[in-house]
Order: structure tokens, then C-alpha cells, then sequence
């Protein structure tokens, strides 16, 4: 049930998303042939080219803004307005639901950043660029230690991380719709509520769980002089990363749950 509830929020999230995202990359590839041509103002396509660039920004942001409007919009009116009173007479479990909307923002948000890092690509490309890209990450691993762990890492971090910030969305709109009325204005407050909370309880365990800063970045020498010690800025990041997971695994957890519960137990429709 789960994958026929996945192909249904797929289906629609994409009717919207393709042609959007199918605009920005053409867009794009028309930017890098006015660059690459070298259109200036006394050609008379100057404007033309201004205006394309202008065109590329506006849609680099519909692409972020439409993404959030709608991962937000898709969860509200599917499970908290009119349309879950359908939504919840199917046989399937709250959790199923929460998991599908989840899921499919995900991998919207995940193909919306991908699609916007292409389009700067196609723009932003130069004859050796991957050269010099394979370069740079080789010097990177020779002269970082912990390179390829620490990459690695912040790569599930930011999954992670988006997961986190969907399901604290969905977490603040289910507490606002606890309230009688006006539940727009209280989810919005839960969700810095619930970012305060979350701020505070990273600040806290910081505290403990961080090495001390000063002795991870520089080492006083001899003669008095301070130096970047690398293998303890290198150490210094994976333990920073590494915590952050932790507590991002723990606070999507914890939304879930708490979504969960309310869907089962404290939704009110009316």
C-alpha cells in the first residue's frame, strides 16, 4: 500500500515539477550559449542576454520556492484539511501516510537541488573544469586527513538533514492543528518553538561532546608561534559532523513519533 500511496504523491508532485525543471535547464543551456558567443551591448543582444540571466535567477528561486510551497501544501491539505477526510478512510496506517509524504518531498528536494547544481554547471563549465575538479580532490586527500570519511559523512548529514527539516515542518503543522482555531499562526510558532528547543539542546551537548577548539586548531610551538594544526581541525570537524547526525537522527525520530501519534490518536478534521 505504501507503494501505490508513493506512485499517487509522485504522480502529482511531478505534473508540476517536470516542466519546471525542464524550463530552468533550457534556460540555462541558452545563458551558456549567449556567453559563449560573447554578446555584448553593441551587437545589440546585450539586453537579450541581461535579460536571460535575469530570467535564470528568477527560476533558480521558483524551483527553492516552489519545492517548499509545495512539500508544505501537499502534507496540509492531503492529511490535515478536507482531502484527509478521504486520505484516512483507506485501509492504510497513519505511519504509512506520514512516510509517504515524507518520501516523495525528499526526492523532489533532493532532484530540485540537483537540477539547479546542472544548470550551473552547464553554465559555469569550461574546457578541463573536470580535470581540474579530479585535481583539486586529489590534493584534498593527500593534504586532509580523514578526506574521504569526513566527505562521506557530511553527505549523509545533509540527507539526514533534509529529512529533519520536512519532518519538523510536518511536526509543527500537526501541533498547530491541535489548537480550535487560528492553526496556521500556532504551527507556525511551534515550528520556532521547536526550533529553540532543538538549538538548545545542540548548544548543551556541545558543550560536552566537542574537544576543546583551541587545543584541536593550533599548536604553540616552541619559539612561541601559533600554527594551524590540520590533523586537529580535520578531527574537530568529523566529531562536529559526527554529533550533528546524532542529534538529527534523534530529532527526526522524534518528529515522527510525534506526528504519528497525533494522525492516530488527537486528529480533528473539522
Amino acid at each position: 500500500m505504501l507503494a501505490k500511496l508513493l506512485k499517487y504523491d509522485f504522480k502529482a508532485m511531478f505534473k508540476l515539477f517536470l516542466p519546471l525543471w525542464g524550463v530552468l535547464l533550457v534556460v540555462s543551456a541558452i545563458n551558456r550559449l549567449f556567453s559563449g558567443a560573447g554578446l555584448d551591448a553593441e551587437q545589440g543582444l546585450g539586453l537579450v542576454n541581461s535579460l536571460m540571466v535575469l530570467l535564470y535567477v528568477l527560476l533558480i528561486v521558483a524551483v527553492l520556492v516552489v519545492t517548499t510551497v509545495i512539500i508544505i501544501a501537499r502534507f496540509y491539505q492531503g492529511l490535515l484539511k478536507d482531502e484527509g477526510y478521504l486520505m484516512f478512510t483507506i485501509p492504510v496506517h497513519p505511519w504509512q501516510l506520514i512516510t509517504s509524504k515524507l518520501i516523495s518531498a525528499l526526492v523532489i528536494s533532493l532532484l530540485s537541488t540537483l537540477v539547479a547544481l546542472v544548470s550551473v554547471f552547464i553554465i559555469a563549465a569550461f574546457p578541463g573544469m573536470w580535470d581540474v575538479l579530479g585535481h583539486v580532490m586529489t590534493m584534498a586527500r593527500e593534504q586532509v586527513p580523514n578526506f574521504v570519511p569526513l566527505v562521506i559523512l557530511l553527505a549523509i548529514s545533509f540527507f539526514v538533514g533534509l529529512i529533519c527539516s520536512i519532518s519538523q515542518v510536518y511536526a509543527a503543522m500537526a501541533l498547530g492543528h491541535l489548537a480550535s482555531s487560528h492553526r496556521v499562526g500556532f504551527a507556525v510558532l511551534a515550528f520556532i518553538v521547536l526550533n529553540m528547543a532543538w538549538s538548545a539542546v545542540s548548544t548543551v551537548i556541545g558543550l560536552f561532546g566537542y574537544p576543546d577548539i583551541t587545543n584541536s586548531l593550533v599548536t604553540i610551538t616552541a619559539g612561541s608561534q601559533a600554527t594551524l594544526n590540520v590533523d586537529g581541525f580535520s578531527n574537530l570537524m568529523l566529531t562536529s559532523v559526527a554529533w550533528g547526525l546524532a542529534i538529527n537522527l534523534v530529532r527526526c525520530v522524534v518528529h515522527f513519533v510525534l506526528v504519528n501519534y497525533i494522525l492516530s490518536r488527537r486528529l480533528n478534521l473539522e
